[in-house]
């Protein structure tokens, strides 16, 4: 059942993210250079597998330092307001998409999770799939949809929410 909804989970993620790539083409910019460090503030609402934890809506800090146009380390923090909990992540994600396309990525990945509430983030590995599309092109907001599941807990997690894009160089 649990392998039922992780497929279930990355087709609702990456089947609307193929349309959106396939609907909305890329025209390159003339060359700019691209970014290697990115810093964001973000807000997501998240749904938890199971009656582990409640839904939530979370407010942090997303960082991504790209070792090349297609792989990344990422890292978060975040703090959940509702059950108030602190979490954080950090990993690698490879993007599966148009790289040199900065308004449209799916990303596929695994990070280490920790947390101050084991019951809403156990310290483990999760894999994780990511879709993230800046609907207007020249500003700094993402919407994003992130799908993760926990190797060790057999948990998963669904976050949809928004960065604003505060540094990058």
């Amino acid at each position: 059942m649990r392998l039922v909804r992780i497929v279930l989970l990355g087709l609702f993620l990456l089947l609307p993210a193929l349309a959106f790539g396939q609907l909305l083409p890329y025209a390159p910019p003339e060359s700019k250079p691209v970014p290697i460090f990115k810093l964001a503030a973000g807000v997501n609402a998240v749904a938890y597998d199971g009656v582990v934890v409640p839904s939530d809506f979370e407010a942090g800090l997303n960082a991504r330092a790209s070792l090349s146009p297609h792989i990344s380390l990422v890292g978060s923090g975040y703090y959940g307001i509702t059950e108030q909990y602190w979490r954080g992540a950090g990993g690698v994600r490879v993007t599966a998409s148009d790289a040199n396309n900065p308004d449209f990525s799916i990303g596929i990945g695994a990070q280490y999770h920790v947390s101050d509430a084991p019951e809403a983030r156990p310290k483990e590995w999760a894999a994780d799939v990511s879709m993230g599309w800046r609907p207007w092109a020249a500003r700094r907001f993402v919407l994003i949809a992130l799908g993760q599941y926990g190797m060790t807990s057999n948990q998963a997690s669904a976050h949809a929410g928004g960065r604003l894009e505060l540094l990058s160089f």
